[in-house]
């Protein structure tokens, strides 16, 4: 150890091994801690959309039935002429039955299609009480079947009555939840509507799925080799799984599941999306759930070695990449020290400069050597950082919505404005757009239909304006930042713009509409920043929201 050689051997050693781990244990750190949140919220999305699917069917029943009960109870004679006439009821019941026979044939997941009269207003042994058809196995078409008497059994019988009593207890429509109907002999879903003329229960109207239809969706969701979905209650009764009983509870095959059913009594399924983490015949396993538009819950379990594979790979490769580098570097070291004492200082320095977050650094220029390999190296690791980085900062600085820049892009572009305001350099006009309705679309339609109006609005923005920056400032206030030819061409970008959205005015689905109040201000001598044409642009366009109001 007395020659100088060797001190610098070791000590060359020392420093790249710990530059090499430290950037790799960094680097270990930060990509295994964004990669799990990736997981769990891609294990979640996954959950979304197949409850998204799911729902759409139930959906499309659930508004059949409020459809035809708003239509019922308006087309409904007084109870007191139903009661006394006969002919007046027939009538009233023939005339239903043809309504909502064409609504049904719009609806492919309707099993079965009712419409009862309360006993006490109709003459069950006439059989004049209501119809009742059903969809048989095999068979396309709706077959007219008996009417069940509906006094022969008691109320608590819901095998047979269930479907006429709930909803009369209830007072209001309201999902049942999976039972066995004797009637017809078949695992079902009802969703049934109380009717009431003049303050008095008329009778019901219902439509009822086949629940093994359902079971079939569910069974077939399979988006990982070790995953599968299942369906229970707020209360973790089992309706479906595809190992346990149904009837049973989750909590009587996992003590951990209380935790999950908990969440469901007393949180309603609400806030923010969860992952939960059980034990399951010594694997671990992850668990996201997801509520269906008839309160029962969508459960998606995997695995959790299977998702987080992609991580144990980084993890192997940051090890093997970390680990040859060291074995390169030593080799390197030990025989060739003296002639790479200056590059090995370069790429030293290098390493610092990563380790601080400094990307854009300049390597040796790469040699036919080992020291070139280990430069190559490095370069690699490099260009792979910035393509990682580049990602998250699309994620910094992009809406997820509309994938339009956000609001911290726009304070960037401000920056760059101020600059070339104060050079002199500065041309350019911004214009701010604030959509219109959006909270009559959520409120009526749906939040989901809402976020469509909004990226629907967004896109007849981007299309008209399609060399200029569309920025999303807040909920329904976008901004762009007009330039070059787009600045020059304002007004005629303008006018395209009303063109299209006059013309989407005759859509007849109010969320494929564009509406939006527009106001625009151009960068004058008198302004000291940005944020005074801002100021301008968003007075102009609310004087345009005032207009467009007073026009409807």
């Amino acid at each position: 150890m007395n020659s100088i050689l060797k001190k610098f051997t070791v000590l060359n050693l020392i420093i790249i091994f710990l530059c090499t781990f430290i950037m790799g244990g960094a680097g270990l750190w930060f990509t295994s801690r964004s990669q799990e949140e990736y997981s769990d919220e891609i294990l979640q999305l996954t959950c979304r959309q197949e409850t998204s699917f799911l729902n759409e069917e139930l959906y499309d029943i659930q508004r059949s039935i409020e459809i035809f009960a708003e239509q019922a109870i308006d087309k409904m004679p007084p109870p007191a002429l139903i009661q006394s006439n006969a002919a007046v009821r027939r009538e009233y019941i023939s005339e239903m039955e043809k309504l909502i026979g064409d609504i049904v044939r719009h609806n492919k997941g309707v099993g079965c299609y009712y419409l009862r009269i309360a006993p006490e207003l109709s003459d069950e042994a006439a059989g004049d009480g209501g119809f009742f058809y059903t969809k048989k196995k095999r068979v396309e078409t709706f077959i007219k079947q008996p009417l069940t008497p509906i006094l022969q059994y008691a109320p608590s019988d819901m095998e047979h009555v269930g479907w006429y009593y709930a909803p009369k207890a209830a007072g209001k429509p309201l999902w049942l939840e999976p039972y066995y109907n004797k009637n017809v002999d078949m695992d079902m879903i009802s969703y049934v509507a109380p009717l009431y003329k003049q303050g008095r229960f008329i009778g019901i109207v219902g439509m009822d799925m086949d629940f093994n239809l359902i079971v079939n969706d569910v069974s077939i969701i399979s988006p990982y080799k070790t995953g599968y979905t299942s369906l229970i209650s707020r209360e973790g009764k089992i309706y479906y799984h595809p190992v346990y009983e149904p009837g049973t509870s989750v909590t009587d095959y996992n003590a951990e599941m209380k935790v999950l059913v908990n969440d469901l009594k007393y949180h309603a399924g609400g806030g923010k999306p969860k992952t939960y983490t059980y034990m399951h015949q010594d694997k671990e396993k992850k668990l996201v759930y997801s509520p269906l538009q008839n309160d029962m819950i969508l459960l998606l379990s995997v695995e959790a070695g299977e998702i987080e594979k992609r991580q144990d790979d980084l993890f192997q490769i940051l090890m093997l990449v970390a680990v040859s580098m060291a074995l390169i570097a030593a080799f390197i070291t030990v025989f060739v020290s003296g002639r790479i004492t200056r590059p090995l200082k370069k790429l030293t320095e290098a390493a610092e400069q990563i380790a601080e977050g400094q990307l854009d650094v300049e390597l040796p220029k790469p040699t036919d050597d080992e020291v070139g390999r280990l430069t190559r190296s490095f370069a690699v690791t490099v260009e792979s950082l910035k393509q990682y980085i580049a990602g998250m900062q699309y994620k910094a600085y992009s809406d997820p919505l509309t994938h339009v820049k956000n609001k911290n892009a726009l304070e960037e572009t401000k920056e760059r404005l101020q600059r070339q305001m104060r050079i002199g350099e500065a041309k350019y006009a911004l214009l701010m757009m604030d959509v219109n309705n959006l909270k009559v679309v959520n409120d009526t339609y749906g939040h989901d239909y809402g976020d469509e109006y909004l990226v629907n609005c967004c896109n007849a923005m981007c299309k008209v304006f399609e060399h200029s920056p569309v920025y999303r400032i807040g909920g329904d206030e976008f901004i762009i930042l007009l330039e070059g030819a787009d600045y020059e061409q304002r007004e005629d970008l303008i006018a395209e713009f009303n063109r299209i959205a006059q013309d989407s005015m005759k859509e007849k689905n109010a969320w494929k509409r564009v509406s939006v109040a527009k106001g625009m201000a151009v960068y004058g001598a008198s302004d000291v920043s940005p944020d005074d044409v801002q100021r301008r642009a968003d007075l102009a366009m609310y004087e345009d929201k005032k207009r467009m109001k007073i026009v409807r």
